[in-house]
């Protein structure tokens, strides 16, 4: 009986959800409003140009269209190649627990220790930062590399106030006093346990839509700009 069941567990189609997102100006919430006014328009591949989020991209590709993800910023870029491109490869448990351990051996940086001290996070979150970067970076395969920095891009974020990096406002977090905005539990969950949870969430965006999906970093000429 055991042994049915876990045939029937088995061959359920989960679906593919995407995973939440922090980032201002994502259009997760209107991806279901843009497929209802394009559904009817007969395409077969669809070009994301600013893929941001990948919301819109992800969207496509649940419905079976061929996608192209671009975006000039390479952290974005890597959330397309994770949650586009990527059409079978997840991280595993034993990824992660070796992605948050600590390597004999290796020699771990301290630019974001050196350089963001008392700005974004706390000494100790800056020094996990150094090392969990550095340990994504040895991975050989490039779908877990970029499933491991989009769980770390939403880790960062959440943790801090507004969910920007647009000032010094590390003491927001820290000081002790009555606040009538953000969310200090999660500003102070550790960094360990956000990664863990945008892993999993990460893990159920990835899915096989029988296509050739990409992820492009840019097109063609690079686009200039003129002072007015």
């Amino acid at each position: 009986m055991q042994a049915i069941q876990s045939r029937l567990i088995e061959n359920v189609a989960i679906e593919p959800q995407f995973p939440s997102t922090r980032f201002q100006g994502s259009k997760a919430k209107l991806v279901d409003w843009i497929w209802e006014n394009i559904k009817d328009i007969p395409f077969d591949t669809a070009l994301d140009a600013f893929g941001g989020t990948g919301a819109v991209a992800h969207m496509l590709k649940r419905h079976g269209k061929q996608v192209t993800y671009n975006d000039s910023l390479r952290f974005n870029y890597l959330i397309g190649k994770a949650l586009i491109e990527n059409s079978s490869v997840t991280l595993s448990e034993e990824d992660m627990t070796w992605i948050l351990q600590r390597h004999a051996g290796v020699q771990y940086p301290t630019l974001i220790q050196d350089t963001f001290r008392d700005i974004y996070y706390a000494d100790d979150e800056n020094m996990w930062l150094d090392q969990v970067t550095t340990n994504i970076r040895a991975f050989p395969d490039p779908y877990k590399q970029a499933l491991a920095f989009f769980a770390l891009f939403q880790a960062c974020i959440i943790k801090r106030p507004f969910n920007l990096f647009h000032r010094r406002n590390l003491y927001i977090r820290l000081k002790d006093v009555h606040r009538s905005f953000g969310n200090k539990t999660s500003w102070d969950k550790p960094f360990e346990q956000w990664f863990r949870q945008f892993v999993a969430e990460a893990n159920l965006a990835v899915f096989d839509n029988g296509r050739h999906d990409k992820a492009r970093v840019k097109f063609g000429a690079t686009l200039s700009y003129r002072k007015l």
